[in-house]
């Protein structure tokens, strides 16, 4: 779905010249020879740049939300060791080139799960699908106090409700007070709202503590490498939306299609996460979908949401109330 939905921002242009300015303030005899965009993310830009010793380097542009990047950078720097993700080399708001914020990383061998998705094999998606459920079940091992987005310095700002009444309240702001109700059509709004009013209150059954969530944990943002003859997570990027949440904005996102499609690729995250010491209660599927609603309602309220966009909101947030027992 996402290779047809229009980029948030337009990507920022970077010759070896640019990146050459902007790896100076780190390594400021470096010989840039190649500066080539990544696929995948529709925010930010990121380009993978190859010095003249051949070393490889993840350079990120932050111009989505400047005011975010320092986080994502001190997030990626508390997971290291415990978290595949890259390895964080150098951030700076000082940008002579295009003024936004950057960040330098150390380039991650592997391809974008999005890829390799259509070469899976059934003998592939057991040893994958565990890897993905316990790389998250990493992830959420990180625990904070309250739910909410994070400063710069990783504290929350200001409280979330993150049970039923917050995913009601949500919904109604991105379908009454925004774009959402207009894009969808007052009999679809109403049916949406109903339903949520009727089933939300099985979010109100999760009483653990909240947890770094990445939120747009999804086969763009997953790296993957083979391991003998498996494949295997090697490091997940773009942690721009990461917030401190509930583990079902990344399971939810994660088992959107096609993955989620894929026979036995549920049973295998959920095994996966399970064996990495992350807890799911029995209803996580049914409350992954519910929170991953919010995702589909917020891509309704963007200006420059496409028609691909809209469409695939409609579907999968009908999905979700047509598919529910």
């Amino acid at each position: 779905m996402r290779d047809q939905w229009n980029r948030d921002t337009e990507r920022a242009i970077l010759s070896n010249e640019d990146a050459a300015v902007l790896l100076g303030s780190y390594l400021p005899n470096a010989e840039v020879v190649k500066v080539e965009p990544t696929k995948g993310g529709l925010a930010n830009s990121s380009y993978m740049v190859e010095l003249s010793n051949h070393r490889l380097l993840h350079l990120r542009i932050c111009q989505r939300d400047p005011s975010a990047a320092e986080k994502e950078y001190r997030l990626i720097q508390l997971m290291q060791g415990n978290v595949p993700a890259p390895k964080p080399i150098h951030f700076s708001t000082i940008n002579p080139v295009n003024d936004f914020p950057f960040m330098i990383l150390d380039w991650v061998e592997g391809s974008r799960l999005e890829s390799v998705v259509s070469e899976l094999r059934s003998h592939d998606v057991d040893h994958l699908g565990e890897s993905l459920g316990g790389t998250l079940a990493l992830i959420h091992r990180f625990q904070f106090d309250e739910f909410g987005f994070f400063n710069d310095h990783l504290e929350v700002l200001s409280p979330m409700e993150m049970g039923g009444k917050g995913l009601l309240s949500y919904a109604e702001d991105c379908l009454l007070h925004n774009l959402g109700g207009e894009r969808l059509g007052d009999s679809l709004t109403r049916k949406i709202l109903n339903f949520i009013k009727n089933e939300a209150c099985l979010l109100d059954e999760w009483s653990e503590k909240p947890c770094l969530t990445h939120c747009d944990f999804n086969a763009s943002n997953i790296l993957v490498k083979r391991e003998n003859t498996d494949w295997v997570v090697a490091g997940v990027i773009d942690w721009e939306f990461a917030f401190s949440g509930t583990p079902f904005f990344d399971l939810g996102n994660l088992l959107r299609p096609p993955l989620g499609e894929i026979c036995g690729m549920e049973t295998a995250v959920e095994r996966g996460y399970r064996k990495a010491g992350g807890y799911l209660p029995k209803e996580w599927r049914k409350m992954s979908k519910l929170t991953d609603l919010t995702a589909w309602l917020e891509f309704l309220t963007r200006k420059n949401a496409g028609i691909n966009l809209i469409s695939d909101c409609k579907t999968q947030i009908c999905k979700t109330m047509g598919e529910w027992v």
